[in-house]
Order: C-alpha cells, then structure tokens, then sequence
C-alpha cells in the first residue's frame, strides 16, 4: 500500500508539470489520504519526504505560475519540517552514525554565517545559506527518509520510474527537436541547441548531471529485478539511452564521468575478464566503424570529436574566470569576500563595469566558488566533508569485494565531483544533492548495521 500512494503520488507529479494549476492537485491527494486512509502520522511524513525529493528533481515545472522561483519543493519543505518536529522523537537515532557528515556541513555552513560580518550584500549573502540550508535538508531527508532496505528499494523502484521517464523525454528531444516550455534549448542561439536534450532541467549540462549521478542506482536497481531476461533487456536499454544522451548533450565532463562509471562497473562484474572484455568491445567498435558506416554512429562520433576539439572559446573563458576567482581570494587574504558574493564580483570584471540589474555570473567551479566565498575556513569543512564521504565510499566498497552494489556510493560521488566542475553552478542544483544523499543513505545503512549486513539488501 505504501509504495502505490508514493507511485500516485509521483504520477500526480508528473501529471502536473504539463497543467498550468497543477500544484493544486496535491491538496487533493493529501486530502484523499487524510479522509480515506487516515494512515498515521509517521507515514504522512514519510510520503510528504519522499514527495519533496521528487519535487525537487521536476524544480520549477511544479512551480506556481507567475512565481516559478516558489515551487512545490520550497512549498513542502517548511511543512515537513513542522510535522517532523511535532510527531517524531526519534530524528537524531536515525542520523546519529553518519553524524560527522551533519556536523562538518553545518562547520560548512557556520563559516559562510560568519562573513555576513564583511559582506557588501545581505541579500546575496542570504540568498546563498539559503541554498545551503535546502542541501543540509535534503541530506537529513535522505537519510530520514531511508533508514533501511524496504524504505531504500521503494525510492529506488521510484526512481528507475523517473529515470525511464527522464529519459524517455531526452530521447524526444534529441530526435524531434521538441522541448518543453522552460528548457534553455529554446533559448540559446547555437546550432546544436534545438537538439540537445535537457529533461526537466533548464541548462542541458545539468540534464547531463542528472543522468550521471543516478545511473548506478537506477542500473543496479533494474538488473535486480527478479526475471532475468527482462531485466538484463532493461538494463541494456537504460545503458545505451543513458549513453546516447549524455553524447547529445555535448558535456565533456559528464562523457568522461559515464565512461568511469561503466568502467568500475564493469570491473565490479568480471573482475578476472575484464582486459579481454575491453580488447573485444574496442575491436568490435573499431571493425564496426571501418567496415560498416551507420550514420547515428558516425553522428555519435562527430559529436564526441567536437565536445573535446571544439569548444576553445569556453575553455578559455573557464580559465579567465578561474584566475579571476583565484585573484579575489588573495585579494580578500583567504578570509572569503562573503557568501554568495563571488558571482557579483565575476561579473563586474567580466564586464568591465558594474551593471545594474542581473549582475550575476556563475564561476563554473563549486571548489572555487566556496573558498572564494567562505574562505580557507570554509574550503576546510566542505572539502573534509567530500574526503569522508570518499573515505567511506571506497571502504565500503572494497570490504564487499568491489561488488557493483557496493561502488553505489563511490559512482555517486564521482558524478558529484565531475558536475562539481562543469557546471555553472552547483549550490542550487538538487538533484546533486539528492545524489549524495542516497549515498550517505546507503553508507549509514551499512554503518548502522555492520556486524549483520553484507549489503542493504540483507537489513
């Protein structure tokens, strides 16, 4: 019963990213729960958490027209937290054997409060905790949210819905040409963009971050299934549709991070064939190529080729802003320019002048940007959070024998790192931290239980 409201619950979702009051529908359900089922209030938070992670992967298709910026995910959030605090005594019991990553993101988020003592812009500086705080939120909400096996399958079987949906739309994109109404391919004046896929995302870069950061659940998640010749079949789909998109999307960085991820992967499945198994895909491909000339395939190549080769403007133009970003933080003598502020700052050199009004200018470099803004305070508590994470990630994947399930975590956080400096910007980007979420999830499962479990399957 628990998985078919959370499965009507994601449906109403995506039902009501194409309806333009579609967020009233929630009222509905919640009401049809409420009269109908009366589940207990333990339950309601579990759905309502649930609902907002999904929430926040559809961001302002779910938003209230005219106002995207106040969308479903920033609507629920408060009223999870009031009913969290009301029914529930057991939060720190849930979260307590992952707690260092609690504490060091909120050391994290203390030394950003403390430049609000030299910053030139509250509003700024405000703006930006509060994108700190929904990260933290999430984070607590994963690990909430998923305390053991039942509760971590079902968000799983959830999310092979949304990624097959996902990709499904990306599919369409990059055949058609079709976007929906808030894509930035109807927007950007290239001519690549009107067949560059970006889901339900904004900038095709982030759909390609997408994409990575959930493809080894969703994989590991489907070749789970119990009929094997099906899942296998899914699987394969998932693979070469995952694959295709990130080609169409042009990002380099997410390309690169795919081909890692199926490279553990596939070591993590036959260890003792895996240079043979290289040599033969690699000679297929090559034969393939030489002898066979299949257009997509070429086209796929064609692409590759000038994501890598041709795009000498935007490299350039990333390392002006690196050195920029570098200067401001000798210039503010490592004690950070302020939360937020780094952006403002890029854009008056960039320009040349201050501007008015959207004086706003992505540094393209998540490391960069909090140690601008924070300071060398700031870099410390972020940068031990990701080391512990890590730490965590490949402990617990070579105690399990480098198994496919167990390198979860650590594909994750790969995909992190390789979004970490491709995109524009990364503190807004929830999807990246429902990804590291589920990650720390899956490792406070396997800590909480460590002397019974050999994966999360077993708890």
């Amino acid at each position: 019963m628990k998985f078919l409201l959370i499965l009507l619950a994601l449906l109403i979702i995506e039902a009501a990213v194409f309806l333009k009051y579609g967020f009233l529908l929630f009222g509905v359900f919640f009401i049809i729960l409420l009269i109908y089922f009366r589940p207990a209030m333990d339950k309601i938070v579990y759905t309502l958490g649930i609902i907002i992670l999904f929430a926040g992967l559809f961001g302002s298709y779910l938003g209230i027209p005219g106002n995207e910026n106040l969308f479903l995910f920033r609507i629920l959030i408060p009223i999870h937290l009031i009913l969290l605090c009301v029914s529930h005594t057991h939060i720190l019991e849930r979260v307590y054997h992952v707690r260092a990553f609690f504490i060091l993101f909120l050391l994290f988020i203390m030394s950003m409060l403390i430049t609000f003592f030299w910053t030139p812009s509250f509003s700024e500086s405000f703006r930006y905790l509060y994108f700190l705080f929904e990260w933290l939120y999430i984070l607590f909400l994963c690990v909430y949210s998923l305390p053991g096996k039942r509760e971590l399958r079902t968000f799983c079987n959830l999310m092979v819905v949304f990624y097959m949906l996902m990709l499904a739309l990306g599919c369409v994109e990059s055949i058609t040409g079709y976007h929906l109404p808030q894509s930035g391919s109807l927007y950007y004046l290239t001519t690549t963009s009107k067949f560059q896929p970006t889901g339900f995302q904004f900038n095709t870069n982030d759909f390609a971050s997408v994409l990575t950061i959930f493809f080894p659940l969703v994989v590991i998640q489907v070749l789970k299934y119990p009929r094997k010749n099906i899942r296998v079949i899914v699987a394969g789909i998932i693979v070469v549709a995952t694959v295709f998109l990130t080609i169409m999307t042009y990002s380099r960085m997410a390309m690169l991070v795919l081909g890692i991820q199926l490279l553990i992967l596939l070591f993590s499945w036959v260890r003792s064939y895996i240079v043979l198994i290289l040599y033969a895909l690699l000679t297929g491909f090559l034969f393939s190529s030489t002898f066979y000339n299949f257009s997509t395939l070429s086209r796929l190549e064609q692409i590759i080729s000038t994501s890598f080769t041709d795009k000498g403007t935007s490299t350039l133009e990333r390392l002006q802003m690196y050195q920029a970003s570098w200067k401001f933080i000798q210039e503010s003598h490592y004690l950070g320019l302020g939360a937020g502020i780094l952006p403002v700052k890029l854009d008056n050199y960039m320009y040349g002048f201050e501007r008015l009004s959207g004086n706003y200018w992505a540094p393209h470099n998540y490391w960069l940007e909090a140690f601008a803004n924070g300071g060398i305070i700031a870099i410390l508590w972020i940068a031990s959070f990701f080391i512990y994470y890590f730490y965590a990630s490949i402990s617990y994947w070579i105690k399990k024998a480098c198994g496919a399930e167990a390198s979860i975590p650590l594909l994750i956080g790969i995909a992190f790192v390789g979004a970490s400096i491709a995109l524009s910007s990364t503190i807004d980007k929830r999807h990246l931290a429902i990804g590291i979420g589920i990650g720390i999830s899956i490792l406070n499962i396997y800590f909480f239980k460590k002397r019974k479990c050999q994966t999360y399957d077993d708890c």
